[in-house]
C-alpha cells in the first residue's frame, strides 16, 4: 500500500477547520504554518499563518481509501485536480517541510536571520514596501539595508522587526 501526498483546496481562512475535520476522519494531514513577527497597531506581535493559504497536504492511498468524503468535509472545497487527476506532491518536499517544522507543523520564521546580500523587504516605517539588500546587523535591534534610491545605493538603518526576507 503506497501512500502519496496530494493537495486539498480549502475555503478562505478555513485551513485549520479543514485540518481538524479531515483528521477526525482518520486522514493524515499536514498543514505547514509560519510563526511570523508582525507589527500591528504599533506593537510587535507573533502570530501563525498558513505557509500556503487555502491549501493543505493529505496523504492518500490510491484505490484503497475512499476520497469522496474529502469533498464534503467542512472547510474543504476539494482536492486539487488537473482534469480528472489529483497530482501527487513529491515526498521530498513534504519531508523537507516536516524537518523544518515542530510537532504542530509550525515553522518559526520570526527568528529567521537574513544573510549578507540577501534580498529583504521593509515592512514598516517610511520605507515600507521598498526592497533592498541586507548588509549587516547594527546591534540587537537594528539592521543596515542597501536601497536603490535615485539610481544610487544608499544605506539606511531600520529595526530588525520591520523587515522580512524575500
Amino acid at each position: 500500500m503506497a501512500f502519496e501526498w496530494r493537495v486539498v483546496y480549502c475555503k478562505p481562512r478555513q485551513e485549520a477547520k479543514a485540518q481538524l475535520h479531515l483528521s477526525n476522519q482518520d486522514y493524515r494531514i499536514f498543514l505547514p504554518q509560519l510563526r511570523l513577527r508582525k507589527r500591528l497597531r504599533g506593537r510587535d506581535q507573533v502570530h501563525l499563518e498558513p505557509m500556503f493559504p487555502r491549501y493543505l497536504f493529505i496523504s492518500l492511498c490510491a484505490g484503497v481509501q475512499d476520497w469522496a468524503p474529502i469533498r464534503s468535509t467542512r472547510g474543504v472545497v476539494g482536492l486539487v485536480r488537473i482534469g480528472d487527476i489529483a497530482p501527487t506532491v513529491p515526498s521530498e518536499l513534504i519531508d523537507h517541510l516536516l524537518s523544518r517544522s515542530d510537532d504542530h507543523g509550525v515553522i518559526d520564521a520570526s527568528k529567521q536571520q537574513p544573510q549578507i546580500k540577501q534580498p529583504v523587504e521593509i515592512t514598516a516605517g517610511p520605507f515600507a514596501g521598498y526592497r533592498g539588500l541586507f548588509e549587516s546587523r547594527k546591534g540587537q535591534q537594528r539592521a543596515m539595508i542597501l536601497l536603490e534610491v535615485l539610481s544610487r545605493q544608499q544605506r539606511i538603518e531600520v529595526p530588525m522587526n520591520s523587515m522580512r526576507c524575500i
